[in-house]
């Protein structure tokens, strides 16, 4: 069994912004946030990889997806990564160790999520991540985090059955999404791709990102306080908005 206090110190390596809350959340939440984050971040670091071209992330992704369906997960993976091994971050070489944090309740569904990201990426990766109007913008940013979202959702009520507004929550997804594509739009040019819509600038996704955000705010207001709910969201949300803040002092300067 995959030890908490290890798993807690891979998450240090990749965040110090969602560390802390992961290591405050209540027992059994503990678990399954931790489990998600690092699931989410290894099928996220071979999406990023800037060694893998995009035919060898979809074949990864689609291989990740595949063995999180079976019960040989580590040995499906072993297979899937042995000619990346050397390339690929411990983060995603231990998928199989991040499934088992999970209590036994809920992993079924941090794992299914996982199954519909590492599937979702696989597609954008054949898309080689190109958006032509708004309609590829909403596809993405739902790809990416309106998965998260939902399974948040789940993983509030499973605990302690707080209820959240679902629809205000996918705009939580958006905006929060919209403003991290803001916060890397240079890094992300620098590797050519580029997830603004034809013809956007980026005061167009800054509107985009704040529209979502504002009515993330009613969402995030309704949470019960003091709540794992909205100790994660309002963190999320404190972050997004230094992100969009910062773009607009960008666009200012």
């Amino acid at each position: 069994m995959t030890d908490l206090n290890s798993a807690l110190d891979e998450v240090r390596r990749w965040s110090t912004t969602y560390h802390r809350p992961l290591s405050q959340m209540p027992p059994g939440l503990q678990e399954a946030k931790v489990s998600f984050y690092l699931l989410f971040r290894g099928i996220d670091e071979i999406e990023d990889h800037p060694e893998l071209d995009a035919s060898v992330k979809e074949m990864l992704l689609t291989d990740v997806a595949c063995a999180l369906q079976t019960r040989n997960i580590d040995g499906r993976l072993r297979i899937a990564f042995a000619d990346h091994h050397d390339v690929l971050p411990e983060v995603s070489l231990r998928l199989a160790d991040w499934c088992e944090l999970a209590p036994a309740f809920i992993a079924p569904r941090i794992v299914d999520a996982a199954i519909a990201m590492a599937n979702r990426m696989a597609v954008w990766s054949t898309k080689e991540w190109r958006l032509h109007d708004v309609d590829d913008l909403d596809h993405y940013t739902f790809s990416v985090a309106g998965v998260v979202a939902t399974l948040l959702c789940d993983m509030w009520a499973w605990h302690d059955g707080t209820q959240v507004d679902r629809s205000q929550m996918m705009s939580y997804a958006r905006g929060v999404q919209a403003a991290n594509i803001l916060a890397g739009l240079a890094v992300d040019r620098e590797r050519g791709i580029d997830f603004l819509p034809d013809g956007w600038t980026v005061t167009d996704l800054m509107s985009y990102a704040g529209t979502e955000l504002a009515l993330a705010d009613r969402m995030v207001a309704a949470l019960p306080t003091p709540g794992p709910a909205h100790t994660w969201c309002s963190r999320a949300m404190e972050v997004a908005r230094a992100q969009l803040d910062h773009a607009r002092a960008i666009q200012q300067a």
